[in-house]
């Protein structure tokens, strides 16, 4: 039975890695000019506040990177 796990496992880690990065067309320009020109309202999008979510473009960034911009 150890080894039947064993190999399932083994499967699926080779199955995950095969999976593409998706990547960014330039057709998708409207959504990066959105996210640079946006006056962001940060508001938390988790219950310990950690990550934070922008309420009119939907930018995602965590407190602590939030946080080294302000400064």
């Amino acid at each position: 039975m150890y080894i039947i796990e064993k190999i399932i496992k083994i499967y699926l880690n080779i199955v995950k890695k095969e999976q593409s990065v998706i990547t960014a067309d330039f057709d998708d320009n409207y959504v990066l000019e959105d996210v640079v020109t946006c006056s962001h309202n940060f508001l938390p999008i988790d219950s310990t506040g950690k990550i934070l979510a922008c309420s009119k473009c939907g930018f995602v960034v965590t407190k602590d990177r939030l946080k080294n911009k302000e400064q």
